[in-house]
């Protein structure tokens, strides 16, 4: 208990502080976060909106992050099925061709990756964007999924298939619903990781109309001074989708971690 509750505090702080420094005054941005702004500087949110445009950024983020995360899912769910149940040709092959973008550097994909996407047309554009998140995460919840897929009882699968389900079937009517929470717990995580993607922003939008969330809050700064109050105060605006995002999934969250790491 005490380890937890000191986990608790540790991740809580950077939370707690840029929260209350959203609505601070410039003099008092690094002052404690447990000492309370008065009166608070509720300006600060409304004029980090207006100028930050964080309300044409948040919906390029949310569009982004839905295309990935429908991607994501469609992809990693198909290939762990495939990799766990139908044990095609060179699966091993296979498997270390999903493991190998968890092995090499993004840094090092970087130049590659910009001249791949300029060729298809797809700098200043949103499912370039999207895409670009696809190939950083389909690989992590391939491997989550392949590893939950494994946990799901044969005799189910071969019942089904004895009754005359097809793979499709077997896929949607067994595989995926016992995967649910497995599935949810896949699709907060890529949803959170694409929300706060900076660098495959920075890399493929230049049009300040494209703008994601985490590539707005760079507004506030310019080559001599960053406002730090409305920079806090924009990324309080950013981190409030995950946060509802999490609070609303959160049991279906914590049962597909749980329900990963207790199966055999």
């Amino acid at each position: 208990m005490v380890v937890l509750s000191a986990l608790a505090v540790v991740w809580l702080y950077p939370v707690a502080w840029t929260l209350a420094s959203a609505v601070r005054p410039g003099a008092d941005i690094y002052r404690a976060p447990w000492d309370l702004p008065w009166p608070p500087a509720i300006g600060n949110i409304g004029e980090a909106w207006n100028r930050g445009q964080l309300g044409a950024a948040l919906a390029n983020s949310a569009y982004v992050t839905a295309m990935t995360v429908t991607v994501v899912l469609v992809v990693s769910v198909s290939g762990a099925y495939s990799l766990t149940r139908l044990r095609p040709p060179l699966r091993a092959v296979f498997f270390m061709v999903v493991l190998a973008p968890l092995i090499i550097p993004t840094d090092v994909l970087i130049v590659p990756l910009f001249s791949m996407f300029r060729a298809l047309g797809l700098i200043n554009s949103l499912p370039g964007v999207a895409l670009f998140n696809v190939m950083a995460n389909v690989s992590f919840a391939t491997l989550i999924l392949t590893g939950y897929f494994r946990t799901i009882p044969r005799d189910v699968i071969d019942a089904a298939r004895v009754d005359g389900a097809g793979r499709i079937e077997v896929l949607l009517g067994i595989m995926v619903p016992l995967a649910r929470p497995g599935i949810v717990a896949v699709a907060v995580l890529v949803a959170v990781f694409t929300w706060n993607d900076f660098s495959g922003s920075l890399v493929l939008i230049q049009k300040p109309d494209a703008f994601t969330v985490q590539l707005a809050l760079t507004r506030f700064s310019t080559l001599y001074a960053t406002d730090q109050g409305l920079t806090f105060a924009g990324m309080a605006i950013a981190i409030l989708p995950p946060l509802l995002l999490f609070l609303v999934l959160q049991r279906s969250f914590i049962q597909g971690l749980a329900a990963g790491a207790i199966r055999r």
